[in-house]
């Protein structure tokens, strides 16, 4: 949407959940480009941060209960932020979950299975 020319889906999906104002639990997109048989998109890299699977590893494969609630609560208001701008991700899970190890900030990642929101049921 509001784009003059066809977008590659994951990219015009990003876009679409970070639209103003934006959410710090939504990776952002600083640039894409488009070649003829791929695409190439460049996105925040907050550091020090990897994915939610290895950050539970590293902490002894479980998370105590307030960091937990933590991280959850914040993949939770990142749900709803893709919801409210019509993104439904459709692939929430660890690893697409990013931890600033640091910050305990959570960012979701990979919008290359989602679809925009629609008023009929999915499949």
């Amino acid at each position: 949407p509001d784009h003059p020319e066809a977008i590659p889906m994951e990219i015009g999906l990003t876009l679409m959940a970070n639209k103003s104002p934006r959410s710090p639990q939504i990776i952002k997109l600083l640039d894409w480009e488009d070649n003829e048989d791929h695409y190439i998109m460049v996105m925040e890299w907050p550091m020090p941060c990897m994915d939610l699977k290895n950050f539970v590893k590293l902490h002894g494969e479980s998370l105590d209960e307030g960091m937990a609630r933590k991280v959850m609560r914040q993949v939770i208001e990142a749900a709803n932020v893709c919801i409210t701008r019509g993104v439904f991700h459709r692939d929430i899970k660890m690893e697409n979950l990013l931890v600033n190890q640091n910050t305990m900030e959570v960012k979701l990642i990979d919008f290359g299975c989602g679809v925009q929101m629609k008023k009929s049921g999915y499949e």
